[in-house]
């Protein structure tokens, strides 16, 4: 089709926009990917003669047809105008008199298109358009090269990769990672997926389990006024990583223990409560093989490594076994119990342990975390009771305090047991005071120091300070147990422990200055239980 030629460089408006192909050249990505680039440039070709069209038609004529011609080897490109060939122009924007074209090529009829150009696009487009062209290439061109690298970091997902901390913002970090093919991506560290201890700014370079991928998300606000998060269409890609998943844990045991990895010892289960502590029970598929022995190393020196990479959580490894009376025994752990005292149902999947008194705090746990660690290991819902060898010397309208777990809290009630408060009488011998003390407990805290002046100085842990508002919530929360430990007695039970108490102060049993029963255990008894915990 004739073409007709107008005067005037269009080299200088070119190369505005042939410039952001250069950047492709330029691109680490594509550097040694022929085949890519030439794919990459293709597409960018291609969004090249839309954008051009679009503005065409925003400036120019809303009816213009365009011939767009592109070389993106070299990164030139030609734009010609289709005009209708007719007897009388009404629209000189897009039609052309016979007449002019018969001077040019007489072979042409009416209703044909003659092509007119190369045009200068600044006769034809604003510079707002034209910088629009330039821009929508660039970002293309940005687009394709994230995608191609995190295309790589898809090879990494359920992997264990060593970030370095590159910017630490008040909800996440960013950390930096090199890929096998030395690209540099940016990994994200929600807060959410961060463990307590965990202290960018002191550790620069961590080990982060990559989650997933994910576009960028814009918060939305529907109409109902609730604000809903929504991935972006063309957003850009985000590697999301993790330090709390099971899988983490997982994958450090699969890097240390080459058992694991080559399938000698198979882990069942892990469950963790990140930072502080975690139970993993694990199988061997060879009988010459001890699997938890292996697992934890010589000396424990593979698991210690473990540890300090988890800033110290205390991780317990079991036996595996398919009898679950055994398995919830050992779950259970540190606290002793026989499993033939343990009484589970397949079906319904709950457990009944029987245990003995002084077992029950260990078998808790503080904060709960043990039992809940080990119900989540086993699948078990697991209720724990006492079990008194002589009845006799058990109070028959006495109640077990672990009986209240539903109402105050495994954390609570191990605070409760671990203060010597063990059933509903004792609370209510001890009063309101005495309870608060044992919820609060004497815990102390270690002093940490980032540069500390000697290195060879001992922090000496420091008492913990209980702020006001600290003290008048305990005080609420101890007044609530009394409350609900007094409402399982009538009125003459409680008169008649009232009275008991007071015969027992007026022989001595207990002093004018503490208002409750000293019933602490030996000091024996009370040494191993710390040394245990």
């Amino acid at each position: 089709m004739p073409r007709k030629q107008l005067k005037g460089d269009t080299h200088d408006q070119k190369a505005q926009i042939a410039s952001a192909f250069g950047e492709i050249e330029q691109s680490k990505i594509f550097l040694d990917k022929r085949s890519e680039s030439a794919a990459v440039k293709m597409d960018i070709a291609d969004l090249l003669k839309e954008i051009i069209q679009k503005q065409l038609r925003k400036d120019y004529d809303p009816e213009v047809e365009s011939n767009i011609f592109i070389n993106p080897e070299r990164g030139d490109f030609e734009v010609y105008i289709l005009k209708k060939i007719v007897d009388d122009v009404d629209l000189p924007t897009i039609e052309i008199d016979i007449n002019e074209v018969r001077k040019i090529d007489d072979s042409l009829e009416l209703g044909d298109y003659y092509e007119e150009g190369p045009i200068k696009l600044d006769d034809y487009l604003t510079r707002k358009s034209i910088q629009i062209i330039k821009q929508s290439v660039q970002k293309k061109v940005r687009d394709l090269e994230r995608l191609a690298v995190y295309e790589d970091c898809l090879e990494k997902v359920g992997e264990v990769v060593a970030g370095e901390v590159y910017q630490v913002r008040p909800n996440e970090v960013i950390f930096t990672y090199n890929t096998s093919k030395d690209h540099r991506v940016e990994l994200v560290l929600p807060k959410a997926e961060m463990m307590k201890k965990d202290n960018p700014r002191r550790t620069p370079r961590m080990k982060l389990y990559v989650k997933r991928i994910e576009r960028e998300k814009v918060k939305l606000r529907n109409d109902d006024g609730s604000v809903e998060e929504r991935e972006k269409p063309d957003g850009g890609m985000k590697v999301i990583v993790s330090r709390v998943d099971d899988r983490f844990l997982y994958k450090l045991f699969e890097s240390e223990v080459p058992e694991i990895l080559d399938g000698l010892i198979v882990i069942k289960g892990i469950a963790r409560v990140p930072g502080e502590r975690a139970k993993v029970a694990v199988e061997s598929t060879s009988s010459r093989i001890d699997p938890v022995g292996a697992t934890v190393g010589y000396r424990g020196k593979r698991i210690q490594s473990i540890v300090k990479e988890l800033n110290n959580e205390n991780i317990d490894v079991i036996y595996y076994t398919d009898e679950p009376q055994v398995f919830i025994a050992r779950a259970l752990q540190p606290a002793k119990i026989d499993p033939m005292t343990v009484h589970a149902d397949m079906k319904t999947r709950k457990a009944r342990v029987m245990l003995k008194p002084d077992q029950i705090k260990y078998a808790i746990g503080k904060n709960g975390n043990n039992i809940h660690l080990a119900e989540k290991l086993t699948g078990y819902e697991i209720d724990v009771y006492r079990d008194v060898i002589d009845k006799s010397l058990e109070d028959p309208n006495d109640i077990d305090i672990i009986e209240f777990r539903e109402e105050f809290g495994d954390d609570m009630i191990y605070q409760l047991l671990d203060g010597g408060l063990d059933t509903a009488k004792k609370i209510l011998k001890a009063g309101v005071d005495e309870i608060e003390e044992a919820l609060v407990g004497t815990q102390k805290t270690e002093e940490l120091f980032a540069f500390p002046k000697g290195r060879n100085k001992t922090v000496k842990p420091r008492e913990r300070r209980i702020s006001d508002e600290e003290k008048r919530y305990w005080k609420k929360i101890a007044e609530t147990i009394y409350r609900t430990v007094r409402e399982q007695f009538n009125e003459e039970d409680f008169k008649a422990l009232l009275d008991d108490s007071r015969d027992r102060l007026m022989m001595g049993d207990i002093t004018m200055g503490d208002s409750t029963m000293d019933e602490s255990p030996e000091p024996e008894e009370r040494h191993d239980e710390e040394e245990t915990n």
